[in-house]
């Protein structure tokens, strides 16, 4: 489309918008940056019965098992990288994809937390469980956006 045509924007059939790849988060996206940083907090607490803070975890000092860690990594990649990419994008498909990891990462967490009910000791700490809460908040929000344009 030359902007030199002769042709008014009358006769031309409408084009359709490139904000339609994009969505509009509105002043809702405020609860996922609190989730977020509620994600960054919970990092620096207690997440395992042997004392381990969500940082160790992610790091896979000695004595964390598999679940916590699993859950911890996808809360950085889906829960921090991709939230905010998706926020600073605002392309619909990263919003589906951002939907669907913090899902995933959210069964990866009640999986977590039940791991830590089953080892001797204080079971999961507060980090842990507030990492799944923020989880779960970005997932509905996510998931929310991604399937409005369904």
């Amino acid at each position: 489309m030359n902007p030199f045509d002769s042709e008014t924007t009358t006769e031309r059939e409408p084009a359709r918008p490139s904000i339609s790849r994009e969505v509009d988060f509105g002043p809702k996206v405020l609860v996922v940056a609190i989730a977020i940083f509620v994600l960054l907090v919970a990092a620096i607490l207690r997440w395992t019965a042997a004392g381990a803070s969500g940082w160790q975890v992610v790091s896979g000092d000695p004595g964390v098992t598999a679940l916590p860690r699993l859950f911890s990594i996808l809360a950085l990649v889906f829960g921090v990288g991709l939230s905010v990419a998706s926020v600073m994008t605002r392309r619909w498909v990263l919003v589906f994809v951002t939907a669907a990891g913090c899902a995933v990462t959210s069964v990866t967490g009640v999986w977590a937390v039940w791991s830590q009910n089953t080892v001797p000791g204080g079971g999961p700490g507060i980090g842990l469980v507030l990492a799944l809460l923020a989880m779960v908040v970005l997932t509905g929000r996510w998931a929310g956006w991604a399937f409005s344009r369904v």
